[in-house]
């Protein structure tokens, strides 16, 4: 099922960091390598960033060769894996990802013929967008403050007329979530940067990803202020806050 993008959301842990993305458009873009390497934090960190293969044991056989003091090449079969076989790529380390939580509605049609069957539709619409609003209670506990971006594709395009302009490639997109107990297969070139295990899908992610760059190192870009297009609220006031409904008018 199709589904748009409504709202775009960046926790914060210090409201500093929140003013500074209003009033500047300030974001702090870590590498993917510094996610990779972040511990105890499974919220943030994932060792497994920018997969671009997972292959089941029961699907991939290994051989290990090698040739004996007297040139003979021998080999000999891997057997019984523990767990899937994972490749990533070095050179994604180099980029720089901006991780924000998106809230996203899917397309819907309904059909009614009387006033009775109109009502029924809308309040089924409504519980619909009730559900689809909802934060989840991981992201809640990412910081105490939420910065909420209400025209979508505005900022968006902001984001990438700043990289443009600053010489900096950039794709975005929505994060896609795998099985890793089931899923066998492969990634091509930066889809991999735009997959993660399902382990973390409650965090409904949109992410930019800035680069590739010739080292590795955080950068930080300046779009200039968020007026109009953003709010800031407490983090534990988001799903009381955000509302969202079908207005049945006559």
């Amino acid at each position: 099922m199709s589904s748009k993008i409504i709202l775009l959301i960046k926790i914060f842990d210090k409201e500093e960091y929140a003013n500074s993305f209003i009033n500047n458009g300030e974001m702090f873009c870590r590498t993917l390598g510094a996610y990779k390497r972040i511990e105890g934090d499974t919220e943030r960190g994932d060792l497994f960033e920018g997969a671009t293969d997972w292959h089941q044991p029961d699907k991939v056989s290994l051989t290990i060769s090698f040739k004996d003091k007297n040139g003979i090449e021998k080999s000999f079969p891997i057997q019984n894996l523990a767990g899937p076989l994972i490749i990533q790529a070095n050179s994604f380390n180099c980029l720089n990802l901006y991780c924000m939580y998106a809230v996203k509605i899917p397309k819907f049609e309904k059909t009614y013929r009387t006033k009775d069957e109109r009502i029924k539709a809308v309040k089924e619409i409504n519980k619909l967008l009730k559900a689809c609003s909802k934060i989840s209670n991981e992201a809640l506990l990412l910081g105490e403050l939420a910065v909420v971006i209400y025209k979508v594709q505005e900022f968006i395009d902001k984001v990438k007329v700043t990289a443009k302009k600053s010489d900096m490639a950039c794709s975005s997109g929505l994060v896609k979530y795998y099985d890793s107990d089931k899923f066998h297969g492969s990634f091509n070139g930066l889809e991999a940067v735009f997959h993660k295990r399902d382990n973390y899908q409650h965090q409904k992610e949109y992410r930019f990803v800035f680069g590739p760059h010739e080292t590795e190192a955080d950068k930080t870009i300046f779009l200039g202020t968020l007026n109009g297009m953003a709010f800031k609220l407490p983090t534990k006031k988001l799903n009381e806050t955000l509302k969202l409904r079908l207005l049945n008018k006559k």
